[in-house]
């Protein structure tokens, strides 16, 4: 695997990572509308569960994406 679809899965993971703790967040702080909308299947707990679990995935795809300047610079910096 090549450096440009490594980054690409880590960003659209990370994306999707996102998404679902953002999703999860709202239904533990306002799970009356979250249910409603997502027809009551993410109710208070299993948001509060799937916070808790999407934790670390989280943590470990953010820092990878933050890391790739470090690890992978880019090839077409130019120079003044």
């Amino acid at each position: 695997m090549n450096r440009k679809t490594t980054k690409k899965i880590v960003h659209i993971s990370l994306l999707i990572l996102i998404f679902l703790v953002i999703l999860s967040g709202l239904g533990i702080a306002y799970y009356p509308s979250i249910e409603l909308i997502t027809v009551g299947l993410l109710d208070k707990t299993l948001s509060f569960q799937i916070h808790n679990i999407l934790f670390l995935p989280f943590l470990l795809i953010l820092l990878i994406h933050l890391f790739f300047s470090w690890l992978w610079p880019k090839d077409n910096i130019r120079e003044l």
